[in-house]
């Protein structure tokens, strides 16, 4: 397989790394050489010092031969228009642009605006990273949280608390399947390095573990963490760019009182102009004075989105200082990541990891239905169709011997999803929803279609 990416920036980079790493021949083109110089040093790809929306260079990277454009450049023009060159010189590739103005085509239909500009998918920055954030509104206190299978299943991501009865004790003994148990933990972060569980694996305080779920069980995993899952009722968000600002429209047709904090007087005039029931206020959301007067410690969920990582960062730390009930910060540069979690911050949302999972769903191919990244994107969840001629078919999952670093999370049948045991028997057309280590997943494709 053959991937072009326009773009060297904070996704552009990252896409390239992943692929690179699962030996995919990658070529990268970005304007800046001083950037491409530093990719080259980091990755193996090919790297192409140009600006991106030239067809000359677009057949130089070998657009004929590619199986995928992906235009993630700063500039939603030069990544519509170089999707359409490349949509010109090559048709039958698939062709991907991240559009962050997504408001410029408000009124047409998304299939319109793919159509119109030649595209197969738009990536919107802004609204993959509200979605996030309205999921995690919906279990409070999670540290991560992942729609699978249009939201039929859940990977929650809850850290274990220190005298949680099942600290120090196997899974095979704490969860135990075969007495109907429904819940599965699917993966677990431990001091930054994944795992992917087994029987024998010992849980530890702290553990951050990702749990499979139906909609229909999150009661029973709010139960097994003690946690009292309520809707939030007040919600404040600091940050009125285009993430605040479409995240208070998506809140204000809900049953909830949400106030916005905006520094830029311009733009809390407009803000007010645009929303209806949110109540917009100018300051710093870094301010604890402010925040005490606007009695952020009665709030139920605080919500940091503005461009600043830092800024995001302090004023959640002084929001939980102040008593607010969860928090969930924004954070752009994805070196950040770690240090959020460090710092106690767990519920985290970023708009290169949701973009990264929107790429490799056409990435993948065959018999991938969609994919997810984990939030350091060590793993993915895999929705993978079982064909009539797999090996797998008539077996168990016991009896399947997946590859190591691999775990079927749950198994969807003819629209019911269940949550496997060892012996769940395996059918033609059935889709396994599917945690892996990112070097496991080509053995994964592999093993489903022998």
């Amino acid at each position: 397989m053959k991937v072009i990416v326009a773009g060297a920036g904070e996704v552009g980079f990252n896409i390239s790394e992943k692929l690179s790493r699962e030996r995919i021949d990658v070529v990268l083109i970005d304007c800046s050489a001083e950037r491409l110089k530093a990719v080259s040093e980091a990755l193996d790809v090919q790297t192409i010092v140009s600006p991106v929306s030239r067809p000359a260079v677009l057949l130089e990277a070998g657009i004929r031969e590619s199986d995928l454009f992906v235009a993630v450049t700063g500039s939603d023009s030069d990544n519509i228009l170089s999707c359409r060159y490349a949509q010109l010189l090559a048709p039958e590739i698939r062709r991907l642009a991240r559009i962050r103005d997504s408001a410029s085509y408000a009124g047409l239909a998304p299939e319109e605006v793919r159509g119109g500009l030649g595209l197969s998918f738009i990536i919107d920055p802004t609204a993959l990273v509200v979605d996030t954030i309205i999921d995690f509104m919906g279990i409070p206190g999670a540290g991560d949280v992942i729609n699978v299978s249009g939201g039929r299943l859940k990977l929650v991501g809850l850290r274990l608390p220190k005298h949680h009865p099942i600290v120090g004790v196997p899974l095979m003994k704490s969860l135990p399947r075969e007495q109907g148990n429904k819940l599965l933990i699917a993966a677990i972060y431990r001091h930054h390095e994944l795992l992917i569980p087994n029987g024998s694996t010992v849980l530890r305080a702290k553990d951050l573990l990702y749990l499979a779920a139906t909609p229909e069980n999150l009661p029973e995993v709010s139960r097994f963490f003690n946690i009292d899952w309520q809707p939030p009722r007040t919600v404040f968000i600091m940050g009125g760019g285009e993430v605040g600002l479409h995240l208070a429209r998506r809140l204000e047709g809900r049953d909830m009182s949400v106030l916005l904090i905006e520094q830029n007087e311009e733009r809390c005039a407009f803000l007010s102009r645009e929303l209806r029931r949110t109540v917009v206020l100018r300051g710093d959301a870094t301010d604890q004075s402010l925040l005490e007067d606007e009695g952020v410690g009665e709030c139920d969920i605080f919500i940091a989105v503005g461009t600043d990582d830092e800024k995001n960062m302090i004023s959640c730390l002084l929001a939980r200082r102040l008593g607010a009930g969860n928090t969930i910060t924004r954070v752009n540069r994805y070196s950040y990541v770690p240090l959020v979690s460090a710092i106690g911050l767990e519920a985290l949302v970023s708009a290169r990891v949701a973009a990264v999972s929107a790429i490799l769903k056409y990435v993948r191919k065959g018999l991938v239905v969609s994919v997810a990244t984990l939030q350091n994107e060590e793993a993915e969840i895999i929705e993978m169709e079982v064909p009539s001629a797999s090996r797998l078919v008539g077996r168990t999952l016991m009896e399947a011997r997946l590859p190591e670093n691999t775990i079927v999370a749950a198994l969807l049948r003819a629209g019911e999803v269940i949550i496997p045991r060892g012996d769940t028997g395996i059918a033609a057309g059935d889709v396994l929803a599917v945690v892996a280590r990112s070097e496991a997943v080509g053995l994964l494709e592999k093993a489903l279609s022998h």
